[in-house]
C-alpha cells in the first residue's frame, strides 16, 4: 500500500502518476487505417490531419447516410470509382459492396491525380448533404467524360449525401502529378468547379483493382 512506503518513495510515485496523468491523448490511441498508410508512404492531397480510432470513425461509402450533417470527422475508405478528367477536382468512392459516394475537395483547394481509377483510397472529412441544380449535374458529367446523350438526360435536380474532403490518400507509383489550384481558385466554391481543362500531360495506363482486394489494402504490417 502506498500509505505504508517511506515517505521519498510515497512521492516518487505520485510524481510518476502525475507525470501519466499529462501524457498527451495521443500516445494512447491508435491511428485510423488511413493515418497509418500516410505514415508509411502513402501520398496525400490536401491537408492531412491526424486521425485516432478512438475519435473518429472509419466508414465505408454505405455508411455515410448514418453521419450526414453530424459534423463530425471521419475516415472514408474504398477504391475509387470515378474522378473528374478536367482538374480533378472531385471523385467518387466505390466499397465492396457497390456502394458510392461523391467526394468533393474542400473549398477547391487541392486536386487530385486523374488516373486515379481503380486504387485504394482514404478521404478524410464530413458528410453533408447538399441539393445540385441541373447545371451542376451536367458539369459532373461532363467531367467525368459521359456522352453528349448522358448529359442531355440530366433534366432534374438532385439532393445528394455528399463528403467533403479535406484530404485524400492514394497509395503512391504510376500516379500522374495533381494540377496545382491557382490562388483564385481556392476561393471559388466546390459547386462552381472550373470549366477550363488542365494543362497536364498525357494520362499514364489507369490501373485495376484486384478483384475482392480489401478497401483498406495498406502497407506493411498491421
Amino acid at each position: 500500500m502506498i500509505a505504508a512506503m517511506p515517505v521519498r518513495a510515497h512521492r516518487s510515485v505520485v510524481a510518476a502518476l502525475a507525470f501519466l496523468s499529462i501524457l498527451p491523448l495521443s500516445a494512447c490511441q491508435k491511428p485510423t487505417r488511413a493515418q497509418y498508410d500516410a505514415t508509411n508512404g502513402w501520398s496525400t492531397f490536401g491537408t492531412l490531419v491526424e486521425t485516432f480510432r478512438e475519435v473518429d470513425p472509419e466508414i465505408t461509402a454505405a455508411d455515410v447516410g448514418t453521419h450526414a450533417g453530424s459534423n463530425q470527422r471521419v475516415v472514408l475508405s474504398g477504391f475509387v470509382a470515378d474522378v473528374c478528367q478536367t482538374m480533378g477536382c472531385w471523385l467518387e468512392i466505390e466499397d465492396d459492396a457497390g456502394a458510392k459516394v461523391l467526394v468533393m475537395n474542400k473549398d477547391h483547394a487541392f486536386f487530385i491525380p486523374r488516373n486515379a481509377r481503380g486504387r485504394p483510397v482514404h478521404a478524410i472529412g464530413w458528410v453533408v448533404v447538399e441539393e445540385h441544380s441541373v447545371d451542376f449535374l451536367k458539369h459532373l458529367a461532363m467531367d467525368a467524360g459521359r456522352t453528349q446523350v448522358e448529359i442531355d438526360a440530366i433534366t432534374e435536380p438532385k439532393t445528394r449525401t455528399i463528403f467533403i474532403a479535406e484530404s485524400v490518400i492514394l497509395p503512391p507509383g504510376g500516379l500522374e502529378k495533381a494540377p496545382v489550384p491557382l490562388p483564385a481558385e481556392t476561393e471559388v466554391p466546390a459547386s462552381d468547379t472550373s470549366m477550363t481543362p488542365a494543362t497536364a500531360e498525357p494520362l499514364p495506363a489507369e490501373p485495376t483493382a484486384p478483384a475482392g482486394q480489401p478497401a483498406t489494402t495498406g502497407g506493411g504490417n498491421w
